[in-house]
C-alpha cells in the first residue's frame, strides 16, 4: 500500500523557488504572495508518509512549535493535522525579507481500512512531529503453516 499526495500548489512552489535563485529573488518581488493566495493565506507544512509491518507513520515539518498549538484528529476516516503559529511580535523590527509561514496550517490525509483508528500516537520532537497509527491485526501479514502429507 502506498499513499501519494499530489500537490499542485507545492510543484509551483518548488518553480518559483527555483526561478528565484536563477534570477537573484527579483522574480519574489513580481509574484509577491501569489502562493498565500492559492492557499486561503494558510500555509502548508511538508509531510512524509510511510508503512511499516505493522504501522502507518506520517512525520510533519513543524519547527519552533509546541505541544499545544498542534491539533490531531482522526474523524470520518481522515487523520487531520492543524494549527496555528502566531506571528512574532513586530514592534520596533523592520523586516527586510520574511520566509518563514505564519498564521493556520491545515493538512488532511485519508486513512486505510486498515488503520485502527484507535491506535494512534504523536510525539513532537526537534521540530518534527510524528503520528503513528497501528494496523488492525488483520490487516498485518501473516505466515501460513503448510502441511506435508
Amino acid at each position: 500500500m502506498s499513499l501519494m499526495r499530489i500537490s499542485p500548489l507545492r510543484d509551483l512552489q518548488e518553480v518559483q523557488s527555483m526561478m528565484n535563485r536563477v534570477f537573484g529573488d527579483s522574480l519574489s518581488r513580481f509574484f509577491g504572495d501569489t502562493d498565500r493566495a492559492f492557499t486561503g493565506g494558510n500555509w502548508v507544512p511538508p509531510v512524509d508518509v510511510y508503512e511499516t509491518e505493522n504501522e502507518l507513520v506520517f512525520t510533519c515539518e513543524l519547527p519552533g512549535f509546541e505541544k499545544d498549538q498542534v491539533n490531531i484528529q482522526v474523524n470520518g476516516g481522515q487523520l487531520i493535522l492543524s494549527g496555528n503559529r502566531a506571528a512574532d511580535e513586530t514592534t520596533g523590527r523592520e523586516y527586510h525579507h520574511v520566509e518563514r509561514w505564519r498564521g493556520n496550517f491545515y493538512r488532511s490525509f485519508l486513512l486505510p481500512r486498515s488503520v485502527d483508528p484507535e491506535g494512534i500516537a504523536a510525539q513532537l520532537k526537534n521540530g518534527i512531529l510524528t503520528v503513528t497509527l497501528t494496523k488492525k491485526a488483520e490487516a498485518k501479514p501473516r505466515q501460513i503453516p503448510v502441511n506435508v502429507q
